[in-house]
């Protein structure tokens, strides 16, 4: 996601490139931000919706992987749950796998929400959902999980029983 001046990010597109594989040009200088900062917005709900799912579904004595599987083949699916599943045991080569280990961590996203937090306010732009993650993700750098990938909020949740 990149803002600029279009002919510089032209002769930039090969070396950024190689930065990743989906470079996408947004426009002038500050779109590029503004479209990360709305994708992690949607990924920390998402997310969230994920682990809530996720619990609820265990706690009415539902098999996580046979859950995870039924919400992948239906509306609920997302990539929250097909491909970065935060239950434990559901999914291989993922941080819920490696105890919350790499990933992006919570921090990052508990900032990235502060971002699209202060640009909500200064656009005048409702984000109910997205301040209650920001509040959620604060809580979680609060209570340990700083180093943690974000993914641990099933974790955070499925022990915090005061909500």
């Amino acid at each position: 996601m990149v803002g600029g001046v279009e002919d510089e990010f032209a002769a930039a597109q090969e070396l950024l490139g190689c930065m990743g594989s989906n470079v996408v040009y947004c426009g002038a200088v500050g779109t590029g931000q503004a479209a990360k900062i709305c994708n992690n917005l949607l990924l920390a709900i998402s997310m969230i919706g994920t682990a809530e799912a996720m619990n609820l579904g265990i706690r009415l004595g539902l098999d996580p992987k046979l859950l995870a599987k039924i919400l992948n083949m239906s509306s609920g699916r997302c990539w929250s749950s097909d491909t970065y599943n935060p239950v434990p045991g559901v999914m291989d080569g993922v941080p819920s796998a490696n105890n919350y280990q790499g990933g992006f961590g919570t921090t990052l996203m508990a900032k990235d929400l502060g971002l699209a937090q202060d640009s909500a306010t200064s656009t005048k732009s409702p984000i109910l959902l997205g301040s209650q993650a920001h509040q959620i993700y604060r809580m979680m750098c609060a209570k340990g999980y700083s180093n943690k990938d974000f993914s641990s909020v099933f974790q955070f949740l499925r022990e915090e029983e005061t909500f």
